[in-house]
């Protein structure tokens, strides 16, 4: 009965040291997938960071690009207009009505 007893405690001993190998073994396989997704997950986000840091800087340039094509259609329209009138003759009673009004109109 003895030996009996002696066996089934080698037997949990046993049983006990190859569950605790295994839970460190597996305890080690999910540390070491642990790392791997902690360095994937920073390198995703330094992608997005990047992608989005570049479609930024493409939006504002994009943005630049229309705003000074607009400028250039309005500059280009003012002085089209600005020609146009400097090139209208204006009879000596129009041109007198100006003069009158610009220097007079202080007094007014």
């Amino acid at each position: 009965m003895s030996t009996d007893y002696t066996d089934t405690l080698k037997k949990i001993k046993e049983t006990e040291e190859a569950s605790s190998r295994e839970i460190l073994e597996r305890r080690k396989a999910l540390e070491e997938q642990l790392r791997a997704l902690e360095a994937e997950s920073s390198a995703t986000i330094a992608d997005a960071k990047k992608r989005g840091d570049e479609q930024v800087a493409a939006e504002v340039e994009k943005a630049r690009k229309a705003a000074q094509k607009g400028a250039d259609a309005l500059l280009a329209k003012t002085a089209k207009e600005a020609s146009g009138i400097a090139a209208k003759k204006l009879d000596k009673k129009d041109l007198k009505k100006i003069i009158d009004n610009a220097l007079f109109s202080e007094f007014k």
